[in-house]
């Protein structure tokens, strides 16, 4: 029986509330459960964070070894090559969950206000596509609400540039959520879940 995504979801709310509560259980952290999984993986969810080294992401969510599938990169951008990671994910990994995790003073978020700085070519390819999509978004002034912008809009994007995805979510095999950590409470805000064509508020 396929996992239902929304019970994935919740599983994943309950290990952060572990995590926030001090009573993280560190499941499947053991050089056996790394045998284990070696000839295969089937991770309950996917997630697609940014590269910041403060957000450990298989901590969060109270997660061992093969229960993620995490994609990260500079600024939680939805990327070709981090839609075909997920693509994968949902089609041959039976993945029913993504959660699309922005976080608190993302760096690459932060660097888009500050068109002043000097960065590398593939820097200034990926801050000047965030400040295009900050301007369009009214969300150019306040860090804070920039990045939790960015991450419902990274969510929003996914889902518009895949066809695969957005099939899924039509039959109610898959539910992509956004989401916002942050780094001063280390709580993640769930920011609502992508439906085709508009946001649906969560309901949870």
């Amino acid at each position: 029986m396929n996992p239902i995504p929304i019970e994935v979801l919740k599983e994943l709310r309950s290990g952060h509330e572990r995590f926030l509560s001090g009573f993280s259980r560190h499941p499947h952290s053991s050089r056996e459960r790394m045998l284990e999984v070696e000839g295969a993986q089937h991770p309950i969810a996917a997630v697609l964070g940014c590269a910041d080294s403060r957000v450990p992401v298989e901590l969060l969510f109270d997660t061992g070894f093969g229960d993620l599938f995490v994609v990260r990169n500079a600024g939680t951008m939805s990327t070709t090559a981090a839609i075909a990671s997920l693509e994968y994910a949902v089609a041959h990994l039976a993945v029913p969950a993504i959660v699309v995790l922005g976080h608190q003073r993302c760096g690459a978020v932060e660097a888009a206000f500050h068109p002043e700085l000097q960065l590398t070519p593939s820097l200034a390819q990926v801050v000047g596509q965030l400040r295009m999509e900050l301007f369009g978004l009214g969300a150019a002034e306040d860090l804070e609400e920039a990045c939790r912008l960015h991450a419902l809009n990274a969510a929003r994007n996914l889902v518009d540039s895949s066809v695969l995805l957005t099939d899924r979510l039509r039959e109610g095999r898959l539910q992509v959520e956004a989401a916002y950590y942050n780094l001063h409470t280390t709580r993640i805000d769930w920011l609502g879940s992508v439906l085709p064509n508009r946001f649906s508020k969560d309901l949870w």
